[in-house]
């Protein structure tokens, strides 16, 4: 095996790390997803890892296509057991966000199709963020964590890092860092 094999490989374990306790927090209730938010996120990582395939992003691409499995499969979850409270601008990111992937589609270019993606992912994020700033307890900080890491790591498994296989999985890490010192700081003043 390589070393990007390794890291790749790495990346997706971490990854399944996250996830596993993310779905605990599922099952136990403590966790309350946003089915909006993870729609958006299975949908993009698909397209993520589709740019990452044709870009030879090699094992640093397994992890986009390994999240975008367990993103629907969350999304699936969340519709039962996610958060009940839908609101008018959690809708109009939801639209703003699909309506983006026909632009993602009628693009040739993979970089421009990666900052569609990229932009998209920021307001997929809103629904979540919206919901966790009022209640910071019911999302999971140590997933959202974790998941940072195992991006950054299926960054340093690019077999071709350049701005179109790079930048998605970037964004994905500035977002959930910014979600947990986000999640840390609300559950701190409302303690």
């Amino acid at each position: 095996m390589s070393e990007k094999e390794i890291i790749g490989g790495l990346s997706v374990a971490v990854g399944l790390i996250s996830y596993a306790l993310y779905l605990w927090g599922i099952y136990r209730r403590t966790v309350r997803p946003h089915v909006f938010t993870w729609f958006i996120w299975g949908t993009l990582a698909s397209i993520g890892f589709a740019v990452q395939y044709v870009e030879k992003g090699g094992p640093g691409a397994w992890n986009l296509g390994v999240a975008a499995a367990i993103n629907f499969m969350i999304a699936g979850v969340a519709v039962f057991y996610g958060e009940k409270h839908i609101s008018r601008s959690d809708w109009i990111a939801f639209i703003i966000a699909m309506g983006a992937i026909p632009v993602w589609w009628m693009t040739d270019n993979p970089l421009w199709a990666v900052v569609i993606v990229s932009a998209i992912d920021i307001v997929a994020f809103y629904p979540t963020f919206r919901k966790s700033w009022m209640k910071p307890a019911e999302e999971g900080a140590c997933s959202f964590s974790i998941g940072a890491v195992q991006f950054l790591l299926s960054i340093f498994a690019l077999e071709k890092p350049v701005l179109a296989t790079v930048l998605y999985p970037v964004v994905v890490v500035s977002m959930n860092t910014l979600l947990v010192l986000m999640l840390l700081y609300r559950r701190r003043v409302l303690k």
